[in-house]
């Protein structure tokens, strides 16, 4: 009740997930895997094949990061990391398992 009595409150955290949302987009644009769409609290990018999707998902889940897998369409879906050294883990998960799939 608190909460959605305290519009300042939710205007604030509206911004801070909308600038989170985009920080999310922008780390995985720079690791090229295009976002397709999303929300403040999660991206989805849209992969070639679904052996693609399962090879990202399984190599980050071994670099402790976790998403969810889509097979129709082949797709994986990030959510927000929660604080700085979550989002840190993330990046250097992404460019390893870029990095690995390049070899």
């Amino acid at each position: 009740a608190q909460a959605l009595g305290d519009t300042a409150w939710q205007t604030q955290t509206r911004e801070i997930l909308e600038r989170a949302g985009r920080r999310l987009a922008d780390l995985l644009q720079r690791q090229g895997l295009p976002v397709t769409g999303g929300t403040a609290l999660f991206q989805w990018v849209r992969l070639q094949g679904r052996e693609n999707a399962t090879f990202w998902q399984d190599a980050l889940a071994r670099r402790g990061v976790l998403v969810r897998r889509f097979d129709d369409p082949p797709s994986l879906r990030f959510g927000l990391p929660d604080k700085e050294p979550a989002w840190r883990r993330l990046e250097l998960a992404l460019a390893g398992v870029r990095a690995a799939r390049c070899r």
